[in-house]
């Protein structure tokens, strides 16, 4: 008997219980007292699982009349010219869409005899329409403070709100001329902050804005990476390439993929390509130098490096490819060069072999001067090139650099 009792007061208790959580805070709104608090407690009322259906709806709309209260309150202290809380202006704003869009979650579900009622959608909407904007001007205010995670958040629940049965009559997805730009922005603070999954997310959003669109696409392609979704990074940096020719960053990273790969060829075509599309872009002529290098055309080689150094005199890597690619020539005519000193064509040969040392020279030297601290780089080479011209004193130099390396 006593258990029976006990199970009866609990049967009653849990609706009781809610009940008056929420006639409380119907007294708290009517009163405008202690909103903050009673918000609070009626989203703990609504997270128990002995809360009636009805009564956790009711909780998460009551919770919203809360925080509309208190942003009224920030709202008139600043038409005043009062000083205000700005953080819980645009947080009591976010609390409504959030508080909102679980009341119409929840609506979309059947209660416990199965029924399924929209009841606050409409009211839900009227409430939350007029401080949409408020949700945007947040976001970019704190965009401007550095304090990104907090504009991503309120950037996210502009654009998730657009995408909510509460304004699918609005199709504010292409209406709202503000989303694009929410989009650029949101990418923006998410590459800044390393939140990927953001980046993914908003990209396509954001390149409706048309504001800076290779960088967004750039951003996008290294959040894939990250991700490690090399599948879809590579056709993003493909899309990256045909889209935003100018924007190099896309070029250089597959040329880096291409070669890492040993596919010179394909590399090839995408760079005489762009040659073909933009000449006087030193980056193509030097990855063409670099290519060729690889497949041992030395010739060609060179011949990309001094169309790379025409527009840039002071490319190092060129100068440093040509150096390498003369070194090439001369030690492979060196291997068939005539020995026989009785012979007219050996002294020919040794010309010949000479002259091409002294071509590797001048880039090489070129390479000290504008890297000078990269010893390891050039020192080897300059080693090669003194010993075989004969040059004792540059060659003594050298030698005490490698001996301190």
């Amino acid at each position: 008997m006593k258990k029976l009792i006990i199970l009866l007061f609990l049967a009653i208790a849990g609706p009781v219980m809610g009940a008056s959580v929420i006639r409380q805070a119907k007294e708290a709104i009517k009163k405008k007292q202690n909103l903050e608090n009673t918000a609070k407690k009626l989203i703990e009322e609504a997270a128990k699982s002995e809360t009636k259906h009805a009564d956790k709806i009711e909780c998460y709309v009551l919770a919203a009349e809360c925080w509309k209260r208190v942003n009224e309150a920030e709202n008139m202290k600043l038409y005043l010219k009062q000083k205000y809380d700005t953080v819980k202006f645009y947080s009591s704003i976010q609390q409504m869409y959030t508080l909102l869009e679980k009341a119409d979650s929840l609506e979309q579900q059947p209660d416990e005899k199965g029924r399924v009622r929209i009841k606050h959608r409409r009211s839900s909407h009227d409430m939350l329409l007029p401080y949409r904007r408020n949700l945007f001007v947040g976001g970019n205010w704190y965009f401007r403070k550095a304090q990104f995670t907090e504009s991503i958040s309120l950037f996210r629940t502009f654009v998730d709100a657009a995408e909510s049965p509460v304004f699918e009559n609005d199709n504010l997805l292409e209406t709202d001329t503000l989303m694009p730009h929410v989009g650029y922005l949101t990418v923006n603070a998410a590459y800044l902050t390393k939140d990927y999954d953001a980046i993914v997310h908003y990209t396509p959003l954001a390149l409706r804005s048309n504001i800076q669109n290779a960088s967004i696409q750039e951003y996008y392609a290294k959040a894939l990476a990250s991700k490690g979704d090399t599948t879809k990074h590579l056709a993003a940096m493909w899309d990256g390439l045909h889209t935003y020719p100018e924007h190099t960053f896309f070029y250089s990273h597959l040329m880096d993929h291409l070669i890492e790969n040993k596919e010179y060829e394909l590399g090839v075509s995408v760079t005489d390509s762009m040659i073909a599309w933009c000449d006087t872009i030193p980056l193509f002529h030097y990855a063409r130098s670099l290519l060729m290098l690889k497949m041992n055309r030395d010739e060609e080689a060179i011949k990309d490096c001094d169309a790379c150094l025409a527009l840039d005199s002071n490319y190092v890597d060129a100068y440093y490819n040509k150096g390498v690619a003369s070194l090439n020539l001369a030690v492979i005519y060196t291997e068939s060069a005539c020995t026989d000193i009785n012979n007219p064509q050996c002294k020919r040969d040794l010309e010949i072999i000479r002259s091409l040392y002294q071509l590797a020279r001048l880039p090489m030297e070129r390479v000290r001067q504008l890297q000078p601290d990269r010893q390891d780089r050039w020192a080897p080479a300059l080693y090669r090139i003194y010993l075989h011209l004969n040059m004792g004193k540059e060659f003594d130099e050298i030698d005490d650099i490698l001996d301190n390396l």
